[in-house]
């Protein structure tokens, strides 16, 4: 999805060029790219290979011959595994030009509809006000991307903190600007928790 943001394709060339191994970390996004979305599986219904969100994600930036290794995050025991079997089935350039036009598609489907470009890496925390900063994110993503009705009131519950006794709201960011120091993708952290704040809590 990033390959013309930061670095991108053109800094795993020039890397590459240099003889440098390259690591690739969150290759779905933060479990973004896992997810299913009806106009991008309608997409890759298409195609003469049938591959899970997952494996279209990883299998496209393993068809990079650059990639030395990919740094996917996984939470259980079925996950190592899934991830493995593509490894094994996954060597560079391997995808064919359909398969690539297919993948642009889904890209853009993507673009039109992600609010935010956070990959839930987690560098901006612990916010000093107590904000989840990712999680917020990912639930004012989750409305738009995946049209979930329901994102807004698990935003709702569960950053209510009724567990903790601590909510993590994004109206209590106090615009001190510390998660932007911190941030990998140089998001305006602080103006989106606006619009997150206006969206998910009126």
């Amino acid at each position: 999805m990033d390959e013309n943001y930061q670095a991108g394709r053109e800094g795993l060339e020039y890397a590459a060029s240099k003889g440098l191994g390259i690591s690739i970390m969150e290759p779905l996004r933060g479990g973004l790219l896992a997810r299913k979305n009806d106009d991008i599986e309608a997409i890759f219904s298409k195609a003469d290979t049938i591959m899970t969100p997952v494996e279209w994600a990883l299998r496209f930036v393993w068809n990079h011959p650059e990639v030395s290794i990919v740094l996917s995050g996984m939470n259980d025991e079925s996950q190592i595994e899934e991830n493995v079997n593509i490894a094994n089935r996954a060597q560079a350039n391997s995808l064919s030009n359909n398969d690539l036009k297919y993948i642009v598609d889904a890209k853009n489907v993507l673009d039109k509809n992600l609010k935010v470009g956070c990959t839930g890496c987690g560098y901006c925390m612990p916010c000093p006000a107590g904000v989840n900063i990712p999680m917020c994110f990912s639930y004012y993503n989750d409305r738009y991307v995946f049209d979930e009705k329901a994102a807004k009131n698990f935003y709702t519950n569960l950053l209510s903190g009724l567990d903790s006794g601590k909510p993590s709201y994004a109206s209590q960011c106090k615009n001190c600007g510390n998660c932007e120091k911190h941030c990998p993708q140089h998001i305006q952290i602080r103006n989106y928790l606006k619009d997150v704040s206006k969206e998910m809590e009126s």
